[in-house]
């Protein structure tokens, strides 16, 4: 009797106490405070759109960076028609790497150390081929937005401003699972100043053409057309196309423009004295739209890494500008050419990380030599010790498909998800000039995009959210 007794007792004792540790879990679930994720809350990175009660990042390198106190933060972000890749920095460091592949919510979290912490999440694919949404994030602690930078600059540019394809080597397909843009010459650049950033590029796109594999004209892609919109996208978004939301540029007036276009214009030109003759002219009515939306930001006009051709045009363009407008401060300066014997190649021969880090290194010379800004100290944050290797699947669905769907339904999904993971970027001869359209022109395997089209789940609220 009293073995029964003390063993009674002990097994009280051990369910009282897997009783307090449930407790516990529930607590510190229970404690983490849902936001939205609005300027008060945190600072927006690059080209932000609010929709509702959602904030959808589009661009490569966009989304969203705070301050607070506690031991956890979830990002609930819903996914688009397309998979996306994004990053969760804390503190500087590249702490979480992964895609979502569906349109629901998933929840991607992240555990904080003591005390404070900044905690930032980016979009690491570009915007062609995807949008996400965050719906919502949870911390434990009550979050400020990271304080602005002292600089601030937007890139303007094409696949390579994208990354496009920077973790795997040549030989490999494209797709949003080797496109990183914290790996560019871009964001390495923004970091060397400390600068707020923002990204406007589409992998293929050009000034006056996108890029042409038979030579002629390619007028589907091209960045004049749609830089007053939010961004180029073949996704959609709560039955939306977001290729069409208009955008506010009282939003970022960025300081410096940096402007990387011309690599697959060339692709249309090939050293024709009249095509340069209007590339030239398309670039000069660019830079007058880039001034109007911006009157008082620095111009910086660059190009280099896959091809220099079309430099010298890029170069006369500007003074054309110059003269005819008394513009002074837009200026030039060429990057080099990838160096692919010490280097190698990505993904159809487009830069390797190490390339960009010279791109970053000589772009960042330069803007210290013309405006004379500081360059700071840069600490290891991660990202290129991290591979696919690292990358995670961000499938913990917050709202689960209604009971009534039917399996048929379900199995089309998965169908579709499994085309889109396998598609790579081909030839194609479908194209279309208007930016808006809902058709993918597919222009060539080194610059082309390819991605199918569909509705967007709705976005559930995961817990009462504050403003």
């Amino acid at each position: 009797m009293k073995k029964f007794l003390a063993g009674f007792c002990a097994a009280a004792i051990a369910a009282g106490c897997m009783g307090m540790t449930a407790m516990a879990d529930t607590e510190t679930t229970d404690k983490l405070t849902s936001y939205e994720a609005t300027s008060d809350n945190v600072k927006l990175i690059g080209r932000t759109y609010r929709k509702g009660d959602t904030t959808i990042l589009g661009y490569s390198a966009s989304g969203i960076e705070f301050k607070c106190t506690g031991t956890k933060a979830v990002f609930n972000v819903n996914g688009s028609t397309g998979a996306a890749r994004i990053g969760v920095f804390v503190n500087g460091k590249l702490v979480k790497q992964g895609y979502i592949k569906n349109s629901k919510t998933n929840a991607v979290e992240v555990d904080l150390p003591e005390g404070e912490s900044t905690v930032k999440l980016i979009k690491l694919s570009e915007a062609a081929q995807s949008v996400i949404a965050i719906d919502s994030f949870e911390v434990d602690g009550k979050p400020q937005p990271t304080e602005a930078a002292k600089h601030s600059i937007e890139f303007i540019g094409d696949s390579i401003t994208c990354g496009y394809g920077v973790d795997d080597p040549l030989g490999k397909s494209f797709s949003i699972y080797n496109e990183n843009a914290a790996k560019t010459y871009a964001y390495k650049t923004a970091q060397n100043f400390g600068a707020d950033y923002s990204f406007v590029s589409v992998s293929g796109a050009g000034v006056i053409s996108g890029y042409s594999s038979d030579g002629k004209i390619n007028d589907a892609l091209l960045v004049p057309n749609f830089y007053d919109k939010f961004c180029f996208t073949w996704s959609w978004f709560d039955g939306e196309q977001t290729a069409n939301y208009d955008w506010d540029f009282s939003q970022y007036q960025p300081e410096l423009i940096v402007v990387n276009l011309g690599t697959n214009d060339n692709s249309y030109t090939k050293g024709d004295a009249e095509k340069c003759a209007e590339f030239e002219k398309g670039y000069v009515d660019f830079l007058k739209e880039i001034r109007a939306k911006n009157p008082n930001s620095e111009i910086l006009c660059t190009l280099g890494l896959m091809g220099q051709e079309l430099y010298p045009s890029i170069e006369k363009a500007v003074a054309d500008y110059t003269t005819e407008t008394g513009d002074s401060k837009v200026k030039t300066t060429e990057l080099s050419v990838q160096d692919n014997a010490a280097n190698g190649y990505a993904v159809d021969y487009h830069p390797a990380a190490a390339s960009h880090k010279t791109a970053a290194e000589e772009l960042t010379a330069a803007i210290k030599e013309l405006y004379g800004w500081d360059k700071v100290d840069v600490t290891d944050d991660g990202v290129d010790a991290m591979t696919k290797d690292d990358d995670v699947e961000f499938n913990d669905v917050v709202e689960e498909p209604s009971s009534d769907e039917s399996s048929e339904s379900k199995a089309e999904e998965s169908s579709s998800e499994e085309a889109k993971d396998s598609s790579t970027v081909a030839s194609s001869s479908k194209t279309t000039t208007n930016p808006n359209s809902t058709k993918n022109p597919n222009t060539d395997a080194a610059m082309g995009i390819s991605v199918g089209l569909a509705a967007l789940a709705g976005a559930a609220l995961v817990v009462s959210k504050r403003k």
